[in-house]
């Protein structure tokens, strides 16, 4: 009996010391904020890299959002605002500091990872990437505790997040391959598929949906295992599996073509028709 209330009151030790902290994740899935680390520093963090299209940028990153939308130019654009807390500002200086901005530059590719520093005490980072992306370049797009947004994209989109969603409006991608653990993964597309593109959606612990063209060709796989699959009004695709489960479907829509799959483990799968309104 001693040996389970001294458990517990560890436990309870445990509880309060996390909550003194005041630990808060942001609003929108953007980062955390630590009531103990009153102490704060800011800059931000730009770089221009030639590629043509075809090219390649992958982006690596912890803690922060990762905002990605079309370049007017030949250039991907990179900014990104970073914020340390810490106990002081010039221990949160310090952070700043400390983060490693490594940086891959090639005539095709190019490759930005951020390495936070390994200090002890109270102290945290942010960052808030804005992305622009020249027309049929891909983007390869990772983060932690933050989440991945893109915006009319033409080239390949490959997204992935911890703690967080993944959304794509007006995309024209021909490779969609996205991935989430507690968040949802959601994706507008902005032209019919023709048969020869991919799309990959996946998540744990959060729903799953896809709006595509109604004229759109394509062979679709949805699951959900603790969820249920549903097809909005305005998509016609005919059942070629189980026609009573209200977790699979496999289906085709205008006779087959591009490869859909949507996944989910708690959440629901939805598929919609483009430019309509969710629920209807």
């Amino acid at each position: 009996m001693r040996t389970k209330f001294a458990f517990l009151g560890l436990v309870l030790a445990i509880g309060f010391s996390v909550s003194a902290c005041d630990i808060k994740a942001g609003a929108d899935g953007s980062g955390f904020s630590m009531g103990i680390a009153t102490g704060q520093a800011a800059d931000t963090w730009t770089r221009s890299y030639p590629v043509a299209a075809g090219g390649r940028l992958e982006l690596i990153n912890v803690n922060g959002r990762i905002d990605a939308e079309p370049a007017s130019g030949a250039a991907i654009e990179v900014s990104a605002k970073r914020t340390a807390k810490a106990s002081t500002d010039e221990g949160a200086k310090e952070v700043l500091a400390s983060i490693e901005m490594r940086e891959e530059v090639g005539e095709n590719r190019v490759r930005v990872e951020v390495r936070p520093p390994r200090l002890s005490g109270f102290s945290g980072h942010e960052f808030r990437w804005t992305i622009k992306v020249p027309k049929g370049v891909h983007v390869d797009l990772r983060t932690i505790n933050g989440g991945v947004h893109v915006t009319g994209l033409t080239g390949e989109v490959r997204a992935k997040t911890t703690n967080g969603g993944v959304t794509g409006k007006q995309v024209a991608s021909s490779i969609i391959d996205a991935s989430a653990v507690n968040g949802g993964v959601d994706f507008e597309l902005s032209q019919p598929l023709t048969g020869n593109e991919q799309i990959e959606l996946q998540t744990v612990n959060g729903g799953a949906s896809l709006a595509l063209t109604a004229d759109s060709k394509a062979s679709i796989t949805g699951r959900a295992v603790n969820g249920g699959v549903r097809v909005a009004d305005g998509l016609d695709i005919k059942r070629t599996g189980e026609e009573d489960s209200r977790r699979r479907l496999d289906g085709t829509l205008n006779g087959g073509g591009a490869k859909v799959n949507v996944h989910t483990v708690n959440g629901g799968v939805r598929f919609e028709r483009a430019g309509s309104t969710k629920g209807t």
